[in-house]
């Protein structure tokens, strides 16, 4: 497998386009912004793009979601409870941070534990509410991976001030759960994989498990 990441300076947001060197089949994770950007790297590589999955649905993180869609007629994958900020612009903050409204219907609604697969890669769904009620990781045991969205950084953690919008079904967090529960997600779900996984979050530099568990500030090993 082959990692390539584009950085969207605004807000220094990583893009991760991850794919299989032999067959050129991959996914776009997290295409904040800058979509001609993006599609360079994708047509320059010759890779063959099989879905874009979002960690979360900030808008830093959605910019360029729905040109490339359209660019490359592929589906677009979430947890099913950030379908709501995915859908409000509001809550997907992208009136605030780019005056410009933008909403995302998914095609995949992800539960926790599910597996998207393409060619001979399995990424698994880890479901990790607290930066978000639906935010999610994205596991590739087999190569040792973790996309880690906001919700785990190098020696840090996401946010947990933004507010959940109301699901239609009733379910979901209160807001003032949101660092219990990003905390939790952190320690029962992340820091449970071996300690040699590569951690690459959706802004800043890698890491490992093993280093997070050591040494970062904000969650017990």
């Amino acid at each position: 497998m082959k990692l390539l990441k584009h950085v969207v300076r605004s807000m220094d947001q990583n893009v991760y386009i991850y794919f299989d060197e032999n067959t050129k089949e991959g996914v776009i994770i997290d295409p904040g912004a800058q979509a001609q950007a993006i599609a360079k790297i994708i047509d320059d590589n010759g890779i063959n793009v099989k879905a874009i999955l979002l960690t979360h649905g900030h808008s830093d993180h959605i910019g360029a979601v729905n040109e490339l869609k359209e660019k490359y007629n592929i589906p677009v994958g979430a947890h099913k409870w950030e379908i709501p900020v995915l859908r409000d612009e509001g809550a997907n903050l992208s009136l605030m941070l780019t005056s410009k409204s933008t909403v995302i219907v998914p095609d995949l609604a992800f539960e926790d534990g599910d597996e998207f697969k393409f060619n001979n890669c399995t990424l698994k769904v880890i479901h990790t509410p607290g930066h978000t009620q639906g935010g999610a990781c994205y596991y590739d045991a087999q190569n040792g991976v973790l996309f880690s969205g906001d919700t785990l950084f190098y020696a840090s953690v996401g946010r947990t001030d933004f507010p959940n919008p109301p699901m239609e079904n009733g379910m979901g967090y209160p807001s003032y759960e949101n660092t219990s529960r990003l905390l939790s997600s952190i320690e029962k779900k992340l820091f449970v994989l071996p300690d040699e996984t590569l951690v690459f979050p959706g802004h800043g530099g890698q890491s490992k498990i093993g280093f997070e568990k050591k040494f970062n500030p904000f969650v017990k090993g």
